[in-house]
């Protein structure tokens, strides 16, 4: 009987151990796009598949493009459930994200959604600036955006007519689906041309810089000439060393 209670003991932990696992959700604010690559992804899963990708923002004939994502085509890993990564137009770097309607997690600014359940009304009550729809006219979607985020709501053909929105009408309809989206080639240019960061001996971007204040700063050290010579082509522009106190006091 003790054998028997400890089997049955050891599944109910196993199966409640599979369970968590399985609820874990996604905080999205750890994939960065622009830095992510699409060799990064097939390393840690060699199992990445690629898809089929309904751009909700461009018209179904596939004329209409977007310069900043490789169009109609993604990638799911079964790390990022209801993810959905696509590079951008001509590098190897994850520019575009597309969440599916099963997902539920973090978007980048730690916001929690639940996309089976959101709604236009709840978005714009998160967002208050996005209280603009928008289509191309040739999409079956209005979009609640602001250019980097995309809410999307389906278009109800058969309600007539299509502009000027109704909003009172839609406002209560489930979102479709969301895009994160970022410029690459703008990114990469602002850092070819920067200085290269680094923080406590961590190289960082410049937004990550921006984030502390002057009070948090022990030590910047600024490098010319000798930049390249210890940290190589990326040092190009020089480098800029930051010691914040933190660091200091942990020692």
């Amino acid at each position: 009987m003790i054998r028997a209670n400890f089997f049955i003991l050891l599944f109910f932990a196993s199966s409640l151990f599979a369970q968590n696992n399985t609820e874990k959700l996604i905080h999205l604010s750890e994939i960065k796009l622009c830095e992510l690559t699409l060799s990064d992804l097939k390393k840690k899963d060699e199992n990445l598949k690629e898809v089929e990708v309904i751009e909700m923002d461009l018209c179904s004939d596939g004329f209409v493009q977007d310069g900043r994502f490789e169009n109609r085509k993604g990638y799911v890993s079964s790390f990022y459930p209801n993810v959905i990564f696509q590079k951008d137009s001509y590098g190897d770097y994850i520019s575009k994200i597309r969440l599916t309607k099963e997902f539920k997690g973090y978007l980048p600014d730690e916001t929690y959604i639940n996309l089976n359940e959101l709604t236009a009304k709840i978005v714009i009550e998160k967002y208050s600036k996005l209280d603009t729809w928008s289509s191309r006219g040739c999409s079956e979607y209005w979009s609640l955006n602001d250019d980097k985020i995309y809410f999307y709501v389906a278009i109800d053909k058969s309600k007539e007519p299509r502009y000027p929105i109704d909003k009172a009408y839609y406002i209560t309809k489930k979102i479709e689906g969301v895009d994160i989206v970022s410029n690459c080639y703008n990114y990469y240019k602002e850092k070819q041309d920067s200085p290269l960061y680094v923080i406590d001996g961590i190289e960082v971007n410049k937004a990550e810089v921006e984030k502390y204040n002057p009070e948090d700063i022990e030590t910047v050290t600024v490098l010319k000439e000798s930049a390249v010579e210890k940290y190589g082509e990326k040092g190009k522009n020089g480098v800029i060393i930051i010691v914040t106190k933190a660091s200091i006091n942990k020692k």
